[in-house]
């Protein structure tokens, strides 16, 4: 460790479903480190006319109100942000935004990835990105939007995936971090750099894509207008973190070899840190990702959908009157028998707005005993992710000739016990729970390494191990 002193640190993670400004408070000398919740929020959304949007200006308020109240804790030492993928927004030659940005779970790309695929043809896409095929990348959302829009691509000046739209209104900045940017499946994983050919063959304009940064890049320091809402920004460094979510959230532990990393939340990621993509025929056929890491990492991973299920099932419930606790409801479900009815969390009925009705339907279509109760619902969801992490950890090991025989659990889903027993018994592995907080330790792990408070990413990785211990989860046999 390289410094002895104290440094406030303001992690800015904004998921799908809700955002945090985190405060570390690090003293890399004496090994310390915490980590608290200044702000939480729901990241705001609207319905248009033209579709579903992420309303950004008021996520852009929601993050300034958190990053006041972070300030207000102590100076601090340098700020970051990291978000979900895919998504973007557009900027006209003056830097207004040219609408709101789009929600990944739009209608608007139903059907465009398969035209795309019929047009330029699967394996050479993945040769050239290696990127898995998910209907929301955002090259898919591009295609739609020159179908729908041209004369608003043509007035785009930038193009800035979300997390880079909310450090250039802080900042002024215009780039697209590489972590995040390998999200679009618009990067040539051999070069680093823009896949422009693979837009101009879908008749899709590419003046507007940014220079790529790498993760640890200084942006800058907050712009004036952000200074006048929160002086204690004045002067505070920007740091691009791993900006996508998953990337920080990586970045915060060890990984690779027999070790799997299970990022769980709203989404699932599971898969394994390599040096270099392993973009093969094996990989492409199993729809592996190879998306951008810190320190020239790749992350290989799958999506998979993951507690999306379960949190639209308590948002029904709790619309219908009941008054249901998450853990009361998996405590519940623990004392239901494992081994029932196992769906595919990847029905389309699922996929936007997924309630205990649906389900049940999909147990009907499968001749599954239908669960009735919210226990038995939450019973059949924990059984249902443990068997696709079993699945998809085997088509891991194939990619990989690999032996995987533990699982680093992190984020959200590493407090819920059951999922992670159930996910021991069904893989084998042993299952490491924790951090709950990867992603937010990850990031300020980064903005630690670039500032050189810490001498390396190893070290950065300690010092998170040592704050936060894993819980430890040994496969039950016979289960």
């Amino acid at each position: 460790m390289r410094s002895s002193t104290l440094h406030h640190v303001a992690a800015c993670d904004l998921g799908a479903t809700s955002g945090r400004v985190m405060l570390a408070s690090v003293y890399p000398g004496a090994g310390t480190l915490t980590l608290d919740e200044v702000h939480r929020f729901a990241t705001p959304t609207v319905s248009q006319v033209d579709g579903l949007h992420w309303d950004a200006p008021r996520l852009f308020d929601e993050l300034l109100t958190g990053l006041a109240a972070a300030s207000a804790r102590g100076a601090l030492a340098s700020l970051g942000i990291d978000t979900w993928g895919v998504d973007y927004g557009l900027l006209d030659a003056d830097g207004d935004l040219l609408g709101l940005p789009f929600h990944y779970r739009d209608v608007r790309t139903d059907g465009v990835m398969d035209r795309v695929i019929a047009q330029l043809g699967r394996t050479a896409i993945y040769d050239r990105t290696g990127i898995q095929f998910l209907p929301f990348n955002t090259l898919y959302q591009l295609v739609a939007e020159q179908r729908d829009a041209p004369d608003r691509l043509a007035r785009t000046a930038t193009l800035l995936t979300m997390p880079d739209l909310l450090h250039g209104w802080l900042t002024g900045a215009r780039g697209v971090e590489f972590t995040n940017g390998t999200t679009t499946q618009m990067i040539d994983w051999r070069t680093r750099t823009w896949a422009t050919s693979l837009l101009d063959t879908l008749g899709v304009p590419s003046h507007m894509l940014p220079a790529i940064v790498e993760p640890g890049t200084l942006l800058g320091a907050p712009i004036a207008g952000c200074v006048t809402r929160v002086p204690g920004l004045r002067g505070v460094p920007v740091i691009a973190p791993a900006c996508h979510d998953t990337g920080s959230a990586v970045a915060a532990i060890d990984s690779g070899g027999e070790v799997a990393f299970l990022s769980s939340g709203t989404w699932s990621l599971l898969g394994i840190e390599v040096g270099a993509p392993i973009v093969s025929a094996t990989a492409q056929a199993h729809n592996f990702t190879n998306e951008g890491g810190v320190a020239g990492t790749t992350r290989l991973l799958r999506n998979i959908t993951g507690l999306w299920v379960l949190e639209g099932c308590l948002r029904d419930w709790r619309a219908e009157g009941r008054s249901i606790i998450l853990d009361d409801l998996l405590a519940a479900a623990a004392t239901r028998p494992a081994g029932g009815a196992v769906i595919d969390l990847e029905d389309p009925s699922l996929y936007r707005s997924p309630d205990a009705a649906a389900v049940r339907a999909c147990c009907a279509r499968s001749s599954q005993r239908v669960p009735e109760s919210p226990a038995e619902v939450a019973r059949v969801l924990i059984d249902s992710l443990a068997e696709a992490y079993r699945s998809v950890l085997q088509e891991l090991e194939d990619v990989t000739s690999t032996r995987v025989t533990t699982i680093r659990v992190i984020g959200g889903g590493a407090r819920n016990a059951v999922l992670n027993q159930a996910t021991a018994d069904a893989t084998g592995c042993r299952v490491l729970a924790g951090p709950v907080e990867a992603t937010a330790l990850g990031n300020v792990i980064v903005q630690l390494v670039a500032r050189g408070v810490i001498g390396s990413l190893a070290q950065g990785r300690a010092l998170v191990s040592g704050a936060f211990p894993p819980v430890v989860y040994e496969p039950r046999r016979g289960t």
